[in-house]
């Protein structure tokens, strides 16, 4: 018996499918391959995902790959660039927490200045060596000054 084109097997009932029907697809007539859930296309080779990854691609089923700068199911939610530290990240722009500036909110606020220091994080001074209190004005001398003497800078009785 001679099968018509597109058709093989004994009593020439089996469907030939040009290209191999992925994932997990079926060749149920000549070069038409019937995809399982979450796929689509001639050989079942694209993955189906819900409405539009907008700023991306479909993976996987229902799995968006987003660009550079895009976030969420769809891609649709614009990140902020630099990050988004001590904030949240709402429309692609940073939203910082009390306590915090700067673009990415990564740059502390403290209410008096540093003197000997930086500020940290909110109202929080980390002095540089030989300084303490709270915004690193007081200088630390060891041994103590003796004598009436005053410490006024890092290890300098005066």
């Amino acid at each position: 018996c001679t099968c018509n084109s597109g058709w093989s097997g004994s009593t020439c009932g089996t469907p030939v499918c040009s290209s191999t029907c992925l994932n997990g697809g079926t060749c149920t007539a000549p070069d038409t391959c019937t995809c399982t859930s979450g796929w689509t296309g001639r050989s079942c080779a694209s993955a189906v995902c819900p409405g539009d990854c907008g700023n991306g691609y479909c993976f996987l089923p229902n799995s968006c790959v987003c660009n550079s700068g895009w976030t969420g199911a769809t891609c649709n939610i614009p990140t902020c660039s630099g990050g988004c530290d001590n904030g949240v990240c709402n429309g692609g722009m940073c939203t910082c927490n009390s306590g915090w500036t700067g673009s990415t909110c990564s740059q502390a606020l403290c209410s008096l200045s540093c003197v000997n220091g930086a500020c940290t994080a909110p109202n929080t001074c980390t002095c540089q060596s030989g300084w303490t209190g709270s915004i690193c004005e007081t200088p630390i001398c060891s041994p103590s000054c003796a004598n009436g003497a005053t410490c006024s800078a890092p290890n300098t009785c005066t």
